[in-house]
């Protein structure tokens, strides 16, 4: 039953280790992202910003907005008269979008801020597009999802971009090889991580919601016209829905 799967879905370690995880990694958190995904992760999130069909001019909140990766692309994508709004809960990660931000000198269409994915301090009816790549996993989905659902305006897009177990499962052996051994080491390596973020990160994929429990937990919080598809395999997928 669906409701017994989803029992089984929880957090590999509590919020505020993972806080520590996210701050030890921060200054080398892009470099090893792309050594672990061999580039192809800025790949997902260019086809995530084009899934979120984004028009000039919007207003747009990018959730646990990180090294602000998406949100530099959303900002692009409305154009001079667009604005972002980053928010993260992680100061030493915004630091660094924030840098990012300033050199390429969107610091006019892209503000940064310090808040909680499950209590956005951010006004209702606010957005025309709300997105969240790859931090899903970290959060308590039910609460993020209507949070996303409450500053989104009526019509505005929701879109998720996270990694899950691939469907195959010959590919899927491959790919827990990988994610269980040479991954943790590149990435350790390159970071200088001591908290062992990169051993933590395989495990919240492995208790994670399938693609279908997830697209159901967005319709719980009353987004419509729910869609899925996925990347490379089935190693991440992209879902959307509408306020």
């Amino acid at each position: 039953m669906l409701d017994e799967r989803l029992e089984e879905v929880k957090r590999p370690e509590a919020p505020e280790k993972v806080q520590a995880f996210f701050t030890s990694v921060a200054k080398r958190y892009d470099l090893a992202n792309t050594l672990m995904s061999f580039g192809t992760h800025y790949s997902w999130k260019r086809k995530a910003v084009k899934a979120a069909d984004v028009k000039e001019g919007m207003n747009m909140v990018d959730i646990c907005a990180g090294t602000a990766d998406v949100s530099l692309m959303l900002a692009k994508a409305a154009g001079p008269n667009g604005r972002v709004t980053a928010v993260d809960w992680n100061e030493a990660m915004l630091e660094v979008g924030q840098h990012k931000i300033d050199k390429a000198g969107l610091t006019e269409q892209v503000t940064t801020k310090i808040g909680d994915a499950e209590a956005l301090p951010l006004e209702d009816n606010t957005y025309d597009r709300a997105t969240v790549a790859v931090a899903s996993r970290h959060l308590n989905i039910d609460k993020h999802f209507q949070e996303m659902y409450r500053v989104l305006k009526p019509g505005g897009r929701g879109l998720c971009l996270d990694m899950f177990q691939p469907p195959n499962r010959i590919f899927r052996k491959l790919y827990d090889t990988y994610s269980y051994t040479m991954m943790p080491r590149i990435a350790t390596w390159v970071t200088r991580d001591k908290t062992g973020v990169y051993d933590y990160l395989p495990d919240s994929i492995r208790v994670y919601y399938t693609p279908e429990d997830f697209a159901t937990e967005m319709k719980n919080a009353g987004f419509k016209d729910v869609k899925f598809w996925p990347l490379c395999k089935g190693i991440a997928y992209i879902h959307t829905g509408v306020k």
